[in-house]
């Protein structure tokens, strides 16, 4: 049997048992003020990580680092994640992500 790569695995992951609304619902704290999301890229399992950090105002705003963000490949603009992001709706960015060139390995966050 031809063994997945670990970006495979977490699209099956995906699919058959509901890893991103796991992610959403155990790992963003209540309140959180910030959330790292580390990414896995399809073509060769590269991480990267992802930033959502509340500013003074109290919205998300969403650092990529040292990476562009058009290197995810992600076909939403960064604000729709922003915006998802202050409704709650994290599942949904981590579906928005996911639909890029990457999916969302692993997700940790403070109040």
């Amino acid at each position: 049997m031809k063994r997945l790569t670990q970006n495979q695995e977490i699209k099956r992951l995906n699919r058959e048992e509901g890893y991103v609304e796991f992610l959403a619902e155990q790992c963003v704290v209540k309140n959180a003020r910030e959330i790292r999301i580390h990414t896995v890229a399809g073509m060769c399992d590269n991480k990267h990580l992802m930033t959502l950090k509340k500013n003074i105002d109290g919205d998300f705003k969403l650092s990529t680092h040292i990476q562009a963000y058009s290197n995810f490949g992600i076909p939403f603009d960064k604000y729709e994640l922003e915006w998802e992001a202050d409704n709650g709706n994290f599942d949904k960015v981590f579906k928005m992500i996911n639909s890029g060139f990457q999916v969302v390995e692993q997700v940790k966050s403070r109040a």
